[in-house]
């Protein structure tokens, strides 16, 4: 009984694994309730590290190697990963992946502790036992904040099996295999100082871990980022082109005006005088596509939006000043202005009546913030979820992201996200706080 004590005050393995990965799921999504299944999981769990460092204590000089290699081990694995899993929203593959980082980042703890204090052992005094634990706390601590906050991408590692698996793999040899080779090596020429060398190298493998799958997530963000940008730069200088030849047609027009004019007085037929004049204004509406607002990247992507609604015989009305929006990065604008329309357009396409296939866009200041507002009308109901409304496609697992991404992109610049209905319009409504020295009301550019 004093040695399951013993086990279940100090520092052990199960204890600071489950400590190490409650502070990397933290900046995961979380199960509602999740505070509650962690405080059920991880207490028996505690006692079943205590249970079975007792029980391999006690059955140690009947272990060969191949046991102490698996035996101790893979039951306190098993409860990171139980921990993961009931606690967030992660599939089974992430959550291998979560428990196989926090286990890096105990392992770093246990090799800086046994460097400093030595082998964990029933004779260490209890007064050492606080300086353990803060120091194995500090270090699991300074892992999460380094590694285990920036890991994830919207709440998820959205990492593949391979990846998972490879990183497990890595963890787990450099963890066990290569910690047991250091071990042996230590007991074998019976010289501490080689051993805590080990150690140290050990150690430094799994920061090296942790780097890579961190140096990882930057590349696959640089990627997307790089990608967007080709996107945006293909647009405007699609944009470009677009202008330049509507501005050319425009001018071809506007030199053959009066004869047109003309023509059409000595005409006879109404129906061809009214034929004459929808051809005209045919040619005048193009040059109204070309949105200018004052922000290039807006310019590019109203534009763009404003010509997929001319082909679906959709009313475009838009009131923007975009420099309200110079302080967002070209991805983020690109992003949100983007989904936001492709769903208002989508909606709307939905719709037989003409008079209700109509989209309006509104940016403008509004009580220090720049409003962003979007409204179109719709036809099927939806449920809301977490503030947002549920995809009405027939794969949710491929759709309903767009939303997602315009609320993340608004809370990365302190703003928020709201979603009502007035009647069979449907309005979303962007709050973005602008720098104090934005101030003042609504007012924009308007095109029709």
């Amino acid at each position: 009984m004093k040695t399951f004590f013993l086990c279940l005050c100090r520092p052990d393995f199960m204890q600071i694994l489950l400590i190490s990965a409650l502070l990397f799921l933290l900046p995961l999504k979380h199960r509602p309730h999740w505070k509650r299944n962690a405080v059920c999981l991880i207490l028996p769990c505690i006692v079943l590290g205590s249970c079975l460092q007792v029980y391999y204590g006690a059955m140690a000089e009947y272990f060969t190697t191949r046991h102490f290699f698996f035996l101790p081990y893979l039951p306190q694995l098993l409860c990171a990963w139980l921990l993961f899993r009931v606690c967030t929203t992660l599939s089974a593959w992430e959550a291998i992946y979560g428990a196989a980082c926090a286990y890096a980042a105990q392992h770093i703890a246990f090799c800086v502790t046994t460097i400093f204090f030595g082998e964990l052992s029933a004779t260490i005094p209890l007064r050492i036992y606080p300086l353990l634990w803060a120091v194995e706390l500090l270090v699991v601590i300074v892992c999460a904040l380094l590694f285990g906050r920036c890991l994830p991408r919207d709440g998820v590692y959205g990492v593949s099996r391979r990846q998972a698996l490879v990183t497990c793999a890595l963890v787990l040899g450099v963890a066990l295999l290569l910690n047991l080779v250091i071990r042996g090596l230590g007991m074998y020429y019976s010289n501490p100082a080689l051993y805590s060398l080990g150690l140290v190298y050990d150690m430094l493998c799994c920061l090296l871990i942790l780097w890579l799958q961190l140096e990882q997530q930057i590349e696959v963000d640089w990627r997307v980022r790089a990608e967007t940008e080709r996107r945006l730069r293909r647009q405007m200088q699609e944009q470009y082109e677009l202008s330049r030849a509507n501005v050319e047609l425009i001018n071809r027009k506007c030199h053959d005006l009066k004869h047109q004019i003309a023509a059409l007085r000595l005409e006879r037929s109404p129906a061809a005088q009214e034929e004459g004049l929808r051809d005209m204004e045919r040619a005048v509406m193009i040059y109204d596509c070309a949105s200018q607002t004052g922000n290039e990247v807006l310019d590019t992507v109203l534009t763009q939006q404003s010509l997929v609604c001319e082909e679906n015989h959709i009313s475009w009305t838009c009131m923007a000043d975009g420099g309200l929006l110079d302080f967002m990065t070209p991805v983020d604008l690109y992003t949100l202005f983007g989904n936001a329309l492709d769903n208002a357009i989508e909606s709307v396409r939905q719709i037989d009546d003409p008079q209700r296939r109509t989209v309006a866009v509104t940016v403008c200041r509004h009580h220090g913030a720049a409003l962003i507002q979007i409204e179109n009308y719709y036809v099927h109901t939806f449920s809301m979820k977490d503030g947002l409304p549920v995809t009405t496609k027939q794969d949710p697992g491929q759709h309903g992201y767009g939303l997602k991404n315009i609320s993340d992109i608004a809370a990365r610049y302190g703003g928020m996200v709201r979603v009502q209905t007035d009647g069979d319009i449907f309005i979303l409504s962007v709050f973005l706080p602008l720098p104090q020295k934005e101030t003042g009301s609504c007012s924009g550019r308007r095109t029709e």
